[in-house]
């Protein structure tokens, strides 16, 4: 029996503090989107990859809290506090996450958050 889709993404989130890139692409179907909506979307494996890559190029530690978590077979939604340290500078990021899965494998996974605040830039 395959871990549900809540599970998974459980796992998904813990792994971003293992850092492992190649566990975390291991969640990924080969068609995945994953679109930060403040960004562009990187679609498939390649520009995922890229993507993730560059975070952990900046950072020296990520971290996904899940604070509530809601699922179905295929959906997941959470809403976290993604803590991220790069150089000196440490940013706590509330972020909501919405994950479309299919035979375990997310292949949709969409997080909306603030990016001044992801940014350090303040708002007037």
């Amino acid at each position: 029996m395959s871990p549900s889709a809540d599970t998974v993404i459980r796992s998904f989130c813990n792994a971003w503090s293992e850092g492992s890139l190649e566990e975390i692409m291991g969640f990924f179907d080969e068609n995945a989107i994953y679109h930060n909506i403040p960004m562009e979307p990187a679609e498939g494996l390649e520009q995922i990859r890229a993507f993730i890559e560059g975070f952990f190029a900046m950072a020296t530690s990520i971290q996904f809290e899940i604070l509530h978590q809601v699922a179905t077979e295929t959906i997941v939604m959470n809403e976290r506090i993604d803590t991220l340290v790069i150089g000196d500078v440490t940013t706590v990021l509330p972020v909501m996450g919405i994950f479309e899965l299919a035979d375990g494998k997310i292949v949709k996974w969409r997080d909306y958050f603030d990016m001044a605040q992801f940014t350090g830039q303040q708002q007037g």
